[in-house]
């Protein structure tokens, strides 16, 4: 088949779709039932400031990942909404308790959110969650103020997105509504970990107003409030890091501190450096410290990074702790040739820390990046100790 007859069957398909989604679909702007909040935050001294004259000691090119921002930022607030909880498709790849929300009007009427992805997979969404959604004893009805946090990604176990996804959204909320409108109850994506309960403790968050994602299938909410915004490891708002930090009660120090520290992904299960001892050896001679973050309490994570002269780690979600280091601080990231996500690049400017990246081959198939171990060259194992030796 001809690729122009190819492309014109592709748009006749879509051309249903596209249909149907402007019928359906509510605006949360405008829809009748539904208050909106306009996202006009600015915010003072939170935008990128990044130290200005920094020494061209790495100069490897990065083309970080990218994709179109949200266009309509805010807060919605609905009243008598419902929320129909799925579970992914791909169950295998998360954890048993990972869910989304798809967000329907008191007459199910799907509210415009831009975390749905394309519209054929939000219908494979609903055919695979249909049984559960009929059965009454998965329902539950919840008086009072719910504020929807996260539902931006499959995710409910993870350091970064809980962070920056679902605490910040209760900032983003503070923001935005009225002392008198805040909400009563908090919807959290979250695996009943630990640590989760150390951040939301720390963040004023009482055990008694989360409910989680996975607790029932059908909801209804007597005022649901909706947070709309840029979440993920993309499209960073130029005040997360800010917003960490109001939330938390964190005062960055100054002057940095004078620890040099190997953040070590030896004991994770992906994206582990395959020849770290070269590296965590060499960088032990220059007096580094080589730690493993999994164990540690929130306030020790908290007091080793802020403690930090120069942070030396493979890409992951420990990296989050750069918001507690003190301005000044170098960040040396190793990023996989196939997941060039830009979130520590942008909380390291935001937080006016020093940040160098450095592109790793991957020695792994995996198209995503996400899982593969990498590998740092000689020359970048030799980049990266001309960087210590000009900073430590």
């Amino acid at each position: 088949m001809r690729p122009v007859v190819k492309k014109l069957i592709k748009s006749l398909l879509q051309k249903p779709l596209i249909l149907l989604k402007d019928v359906w679909f509510v605006s949360p702007e405008k829809c009748k039932f539904s208050v909106w909040y306009r996202d006009e935050l600015v915010v003072q001294g939170s935008e990128n400031s990044n130290y200005k004259h920094i020494p061209e000691l790495s100069s490897e090119p990065v083309v970080w990942k990218s994709y179109s921002p949200v266009e309509l930022s805010g807060v919605c607030v609905l009243p008598s909404g419902k929320l129909l909880m799925c579970k992914p498709l791909n169950h295998l790849q998360h954890h048993p308790d990972s869910r989304k929300a798809i967000v329907c009007t008191k007459s199910y009427r799907p509210l415009e959110y831009p975390h749905l992805q394309s519209l054929t997979y939000f219908l494979g969404l609903i055919r695979s969650n249909f049984s559960h959604w009929t059965k009454k004893e998965n329902s539950v009805t919840i008086f009072g103020k719910v504020a929807l946090l996260g539902n931006s990604v499959w995710e409910n176990t993870n350091y970064y997105h809980f962070w920056s996804d679902v605490i910040v959204d209760i900032w983003y909320i503070k923001q935005h509504l009225p002392a008198n409108h805040q909400p009563d109850y908090y919807l959290v994506p979250h695996s009943n970990t630990p640590w989760q309960w150390d951040v939301m403790n720390l963040c004023g968050i009482q055990e008694s107003q989360v409910i989680p994602y996975a607790k029932h299938d059908v909801v209804t909410v007597g005022e649901l409030i909706i947070p709309i915004r840029d979440k993920g490891s993309v499209n960073l708002p130029p005040w997360l890091c800010h917003a960490i930090h109001e939330m938390s009660g964190w005062l960055p120090r100054s002057p940095k501190g004078k620890r040099l520290i190997f953040v070590s992904r030896a004991d994770a299960s992906r994206r582990r450096v395959a020849n770290e001892s070269i590296l965590r050896d060499l960088l032990y001679e220059k007096g580094f410290e080589v730690h493993t973050l999994n164990g540690l309490s929130l306030a020790e994570q908290q007091q080793l990074f802020s403690s930090a002269s120069i942070i030396c780690a493979p890409h992951g979600a420990s990296l989050t702790n750069l918001v507690w280091c003190n301005p000044g601080a170098v960040v040396i990231d190793f990023l996989s040739e196939k997941h060039l996500n830009p979130c520590f690049k942008i909380l390291a400017e935001q937080n006016k820390l020093i940040y160098y990246p450095y592109i790793c081959r991957q020695v792994e198939s995996d198209d995503s990046g996400i899982t593969g171990d990498i590998v740092v060259s000689n020359d970048q194992v030799e980049s990266v100790l001309k960087i210590v030796n000009f900073f430590a």
